[in-house]
């Protein structure tokens, strides 16, 4: 009898820490999956702030009015912004960052050449 219930120890023993390496290698698969996805987004952005000194490049200085503007000449499109998980590649434009952040996801395009940040392309996260 001391047999089967040391036998019955040791495979709930085994049982439970493959349960818990388990648990443990999905959450580093998570983790990796969100580090890869925010490296994608820092990249995504990096591209666009490229296309606009291009467009400014070629526009005597100035910064197009809008981002969709930088669509066919010099992005084929606008890249995504995964950082809150999801592929966001929506924009909010306005006077000032502060008038436009929300933290939805997408990107932010500061269009007002007053504002300190003006042409420049943020993620628009929570961080």
């Amino acid at each position: 009898m001391k047999k089967k219930g040391i036998f019955a120890r040791e495979i709930l023993i085994t049982v439970f820490l493959i349960i818990l390496l388990s648990t443990l290698c999905v959450k580093k698969v998570k983790d990796l999956k969100n580090l890869a996805q925010d490296s994608i987004s820092q990249k995504n952005e990096q591209i666009i702030q490229e296309a606009l000194a291009v467009y400014r490049g070629d526009h005597e200085g100035i910064c197009p009015p809008h981002l969709e503007a930088l669509k066919g000449e010099y992005l084929e499109n606008l890249p995504p912004n995964y950082a809150n998980g999801t592929p966001n590649n929506t924009v909010k434009e306005g006077a000032n960052f502060e008038e436009i952040f929300d933290g939805t996801g997408g990107w932010l395009y500061v269009n007002n050449n007053k504002d300190k940040r003006y042409c420049e392309v943020f993620a628009n996260i929570k961080k």
